[in-house]
């Protein structure tokens, strides 16, 4: 089994990080769950990793990315099971992941067009978890409901590719003074022990 963690946290040493956290228990319960299978990390904001920026350059010449795309590329297409660890900025994901996005997101290597429409181009067994960390509560907070575009934004990327199921694990709230950060953080380790109990075999 080839499992693949993305980390998009800018601050991603930083143990306190409540998306650090959740990659290092996720890291801990693969070692229980399957210490056979190929862990894969990608840091998005580490210096070594190189995600292209699309640039006026690049776009009128895709091929002088075509080799850092493919390398992307590849690396998902061979996971059989991809966490999205994502700390939630301004509604939406951060710069880096969306840049990520748009060099595996990519016509004619991860989806096609066709007469009836774009075709996702995967075979939609990958298991795909988008873990998102936020300071308000946007599954239940009638002021920020409205406002929880990035898991339909992730959804909408990973149809697009083929890709038919993303579970979402939350941790939320974290910012707001009446609730309880630290419960609410281990309440999100839980979650995300569970569905890798439930999906790593």
């Amino acid at each position: 089994m080839t499992i693949l963690i993305i980390n998009a946290h800018p601050d991603y040493t930083n143990p306190q990080r409540t998306i650090n956290q959740l990659e290092q228990t996720a890291l801990d319960q693969l070692k229980q769950l399957a210490p056979n299978a190929e862990v894969e990390q990608l840091t998005l904001y580490a210096p070594e990793t190189n995600i292209p920026e699309i640039t006026a350059e690049n776009l009128n010449n895709p091929a002088l990315v075509d080799d850092a795309q493919n390398q992307l590329i590849d690396q998902w297409k061979r996971a059989d099971l991809i966490l999205i660890m994502m700390p939630l900025h301004n509604f939406n994901v951060v710069s880096r992941l969306k840049d990520y996005i748009d060099n595996i997101l990519i016509a004619n290597k991860t989806f096609k067009y066709t007469a009836d429409g774009s075709v996702g181009l995967l075979d939609g067994k990958q298991k795909v978890a988008y873990i998102q960390s936020s300071g308000s509560d946007y599954e239940h907070d009638i002021r920020y409901v409205n406002a929880d575009i990035a898991p339909h934004y992730m959804r909408t990327v990973l149809n697009f590719m083929g890709i038919t199921k993303m579970e979402l694990i939350r941790a939320e709230g974290l910012d707001l003074m009446e609730n309880d950060k630290a419960q609410l953080v281990e309440d999100a380790k839980k979650r995300l022990s569970a569905y890798l109990a439930s999906v790593v075999k």
